[in-house]
């Protein structure tokens, strides 16, 4: 019963004109027509609200395939496209058609809820914490300096060398591309770092790009 009746974008259960001619086995051309008989009569919020114009590709005997205009439709256009078929078996397929949109509706209720309380439980153990004075501090933005050292420190990983070789190809890379010997910058102090130098000397950006296309090429 469930292959009658779909979930739409919308959290909607909805059908279509394809599904409805199988069902009550009457021809798709058909169903369209008695479509296209309702909406003249109906104002254009009504058709907005119970049918919607789509198409899809419809698998052909010789391989190919062909785009047939196809009618999506709520629970109300359903009734009022049906409300004209007659006889036991239409009463019949009525009746699973009502059931399979009740089914659908519950399952996306019930969906719904599940999310309402995930949200609720989320929200409760925020405000635990908040009460309790124990919620973390956010972290600071990285700086494009660390930045470049933990990519490096990754390249290295996936490489399976040293950082130092990395470092010593960046800025090898740095000189070549770029004509910047970052190596023969004076030290502030003897602990500066040659990252550090390049930083006071503002070449970080030409680093990080260098840094950056050898770990796209590492992907």
């Amino acid at each position: 019963m469930n292959d009658i009746v779909f979930r739409g974008k919308n959290n909607q259960a909805l059908t279509n004109s394809l599904l409805v001619a199988e069902k009550f086995g009457k021809g798709h051309g058909d169903v369209l027509k008695a479509i296209d008989a309702l909406l003249p009569k109906m104002t254009e919020n009504q058709c907005k609200g119970y049918f919607a114009e789509t198409s899809v590709d419809i698998p052909q005997p010789n391989g190919g395939g062909r785009n047939s205009r196809v009618v999506v439709m709520t629970r109300d256009g359903l009734t009022l496209l049906v409300m004209g078929f007659t006889g036991k078996k239409a009463l019949k397929f009525k009746l699973e058609y009502i059931a399979a949109f009740n089914a659908m509706e519950k399952a996306i209720k019930e969906g719904e809820y599940a999310k309402v309380a995930e949200l609720e439980q989320r929200v409760n153990a925020i405000e635990r914490l908040a009460a309790t004075n124990t919620l973390p501090e956010p972290l600071a933005p990285m700086s494009l300096r660390d930045t470049i050292r933990m990519m490096v420190n990754d390249c290295a990983r996936k490489t399976n060398r040293p950082q130092s070789d990395i470092w010593r190809n960046v800025y090898d890379t740095l000189y070549y591309r770029y004509h910047v010997s970052v190596r023969s910058y004076k030290k502030k102090h003897p602990k500066e770092t040659t990252l550090e130098a390049a930083e006071r000397h503002g070449k970080l950006p030409y680093i990080y790009a260098i840094v950056s296309n050898m770990n796209a090429m590492l992907r």
